[in-house]
């Protein structure tokens, strides 16, 4: 999401997740977005990009955690090209591989008032979200994640399963999704992917305000 739209969304207060924080540049806006009484997740496999994260002192209300998202707790073989990888995956081989510990997002400890997660993962998102459906289905936060045209299709059914709309970003525009047909493949451009936002009904006028850009082109609230 464009920083921009990021900062419109009403999160004062509130909890969100980093979920593949990498640099902590989301993490970093996300601390202005909730304010001092609000709460920061940063979640990085990587140890060295943890610690570069807890290095830049983003603020009391951010937490670094230190482990990877998925369905399932245990040990798994994270693949990367060098350490700080921003495309360094668990569902992808792209190189060689560091071990790092898994952890479902329901069972990392509490969280309260969850309103946002954002999830770059690199292909791994629907297991993320598959361990943590407890905790979307309790609080329903909006959520933005990065997708590819071969991973979008299972990711569109779950969230349609959790009653949640999409909204595809255009670069300065957004699109409607309803199901994959209405995601032409050349839109994801020539990097191969898009980022996406799903979220409830009821997030409108909660979470994202009535005149938030992205509303415009949304066509069922």
């Amino acid at each position: 999401m464009q920083l921009k739209a990021l900062l419109r969304l009403r999160l004062t207060g509130a909890t969100v997740l980093d979920i593949g924080a990498n640099k902590g540049i989301y993490s970093y806006w996300l601390a202005k977005a909730v304010g001092p009484r609000g709460r920061v997740l940063a979640i990085e496999p990587q140890p060295e990009m943890a610690e570069y994260i807890r290095q830049r002192g983003l603020g009391p209300n951010v937490e670094i955690v230190n482990l990877a998202l998925s369905d399932a707790g245990g040990v798994s073989q994270l693949s990367r090209k060098r350490p700080g990888d921003g495309s360094a995956s668990l569902s992808r081989n792209i190189g060689g591989s560091i071990p790092v510990k898994l952890a479902k997002l329901d069972d990392i400890g509490p969280i309260s008032n969850l309103k946002f997660i954002k999830c770059d993962v690199e292909g791994h998102e629907l297991k993320v979200f598959r361990g943590g459906e407890h905790l979307i289905r309790k609080f329903s936060p909006v959520i933005q994640f990065e997708s590819t045209p071969g991973e979008i299709t299972p990711l569109l059914e779950f969230f349609s399963s959790l009653g949640y709309s999409g909204i595809m970003f255009l670069g300065k525009t957004y699109a409607q999704i309803k199901d994959i047909s209405t995601i032409p493949h050349p839109k994801f451009g020539l990097s191969g992917h898009r980022d996406f936002i799903f979220f409830p009904k009821e997030a409108i006028g909660s979470i994202i305000p009535q005149d938030h850009d992205m509303m415009r082109w949304h066509k069922d609230r």
